[in-house]
């Protein structure tokens, strides 16, 4: 992380020297984006793999010893709630538009998400189904709606008219159908655990494979400040308009904005729906944990003091906090999953790409899917909106200018995390007392 900024410090140094004393041409400029170009192809090399053995290998190892009640209240919680920093996350940067320019003009595109928006979903549908595994590494389908000028002549009439007649155009496009991977890994994974001990080789497998492709990962890591560093100059070089640097600082109030909601107001009040308690008790019980996760902005290194938070402060039965802690310290990314929505959005507005319907959501599984595997990365924050842009097929070239501000992100990021699982064990442990008390 240390490299990281100071590759962005260096790189900003360097491009404000080169662009001031010199004139770059076009040709130097695609020279010294170059390695940056090189991080770009490694992190797209091991994004597919990297998604489907992480669904896979996560799905198919969901056989627990626990009650099964308690192990599906844990997955509808986590679940549910990724999804509502994802929506948080999505609704706050689509209203405020930290990326957007004041003087673009709305009113075309939103006529024309309006009249594809029944075809952004059919797409949906049908890129979770891919035909082929393979393409659906590289490309993914996509429907337009084109509009053909016919000479026609007037019914008993020699008078010719121009009408025009809109078609559907199906064909697929550059980009990674990561949908589409997702589903099917999901399916593969609860089949393979269905198989029990004849899909117990075949998941081995893959969990060598996962472990194999998130090595790959920590050696690309080892290049990234200097991919960082002429992505920066690069990017420094390029720019004649520094109102980016105001819109970085919207879309930091952005994501703290979306971190305060989740964490001040949505988990606390699911936690009171459910089980109508006070949850300030449960988070001032937990606030050394959180206190913890600040300063080392890491929620695998608070795990020790979260079990001992949440079992010896709040009173939580051992047998839940055993089960959803370690699981949720991977799986349960709210505060990581808002933010790389968040990035993901922000990234394509400063890019002035307009996300259909289909894309958000894709945007918000990806997202989603991306925050469970990012205990398994280092430097998560920036690096893995990297793989989701690249899942995405955005252009990622912007997101360097992401890592400034990283090092404040994801300290927040890591509380919002920590307090969703130390709320959801609370949770948990209130609504399975009867099941708990059957085990005994």
């Amino acid at each position: 992380m240390v490299s990281s900024l100071a590759a962005v410090v260096l790189g900003i140094a360097l491009g404000l020297v080169l662009k001031t004393c010199f004139t770059i041409p076009a040709l130097d400029h695609l020279y010294i984006s170059f390695p940056g170009e090189i991080l770009m192809r490694m992190l797209q090399m091991v994004t597919a793999p990297l998604i489907v053995t992480s669904v896979i290998t996560g799905v198919s190892g969901l056989n627990v010893g626990t009650s099964r009640r308690i192990a599906v209240r844990a997955a509808v919680y986590f679940v549910s709630t990724t999804l509502m920093s994802v929506i948080t996350g999505m609704i706050l940067v689509l209203l405020i538009k930290p990326g957007v320019a004041y003087t673009a003009d709305k009113s075309d595109t939103d006529e024309e998400e309006k009249f594809s928006t029944v075809d952004a979903l059919l797409d949906l549908v049908r890129n979770m189904v891919p035909q082929n595994l393979v393409q659906a590494c590289f490309q993914q389908y996509k429907t337009e709606r084109m509009e053909f000028q016919l000479h026609t002549f007037e019914p008993n009439s020699s008078v010719e008219t121009d009408a025009i007649e809109v078609r559907l155009v199906e064909r697929y496009v550059e980009g990674a159908n990561t949908l589409g991977l997702i589903v099917c890994s999901f399916i593969f994974g609860l089949t393979l655990k269905r198989m029990g001990d004849k899909g117990r080789v075949l998941v081995e497998l893959l969990t060598i494979l996962n472990g194999a492709t998130k090595y790959v990962v920590n050696l690309i890591m080892c290049y990234l400040p200097v991919g960082v560093l002429f992505m920066i100059i690069s990017h420094v070089i390029e720019v004649h308009d520094w109102d980016t640097t105001y819109k970085l600082g919207k879309f930091m109030a952005v994501v703290v904005i979306g971190l305060i909601i989740h964490g001040v107001i949505i988990l606390p009040l699911v936690y009171f729906l459910w089980v109508r308690r006070n949850p300030w008790t449960v988070i001032k019980a937990v606030s050394p944990a959180l206190l913890t996760a600040v300063l080392i902005s890491s929620s695998s290194a608070t795990l020790p003091l979260t079990l001992q938070c949440c079992e010896e402060r709040n009173n939580i039965d051992r047998r839940v906090s055993r089960f959803m802690l370690p699981i949720g310290t991977n799986v349960n990314m709210d505060g990581t999953a808002l933010y790389e929505v968040v990035a993901a959005v922000f990234i394509a507005q400063l890019n002035n790409i307009n996300l259909d319907l289909s894309q958000l959501i894709t945007l918000g599984v990806t997202a989603a899917v991306s925050s469970i595997g990012a205990a398994g990365i280092p430097a998560t924050g920036a690096v893995t909106t990297l793989f989701v842009l690249t899942a995405m097929g955005l252009p990622a070239k912007e997101a360097s200018i992401l890592v400034v501000v990283e090092w404040v992100l994801d300290r927040c990021n890591t509380v919002v995390n920590v307090l969703g699982d130390c709320i959801g064990v609370a949770l948990i442990d209130q609504l399975s007392k009867r099941e708990l008390n059957e085990i005994r």
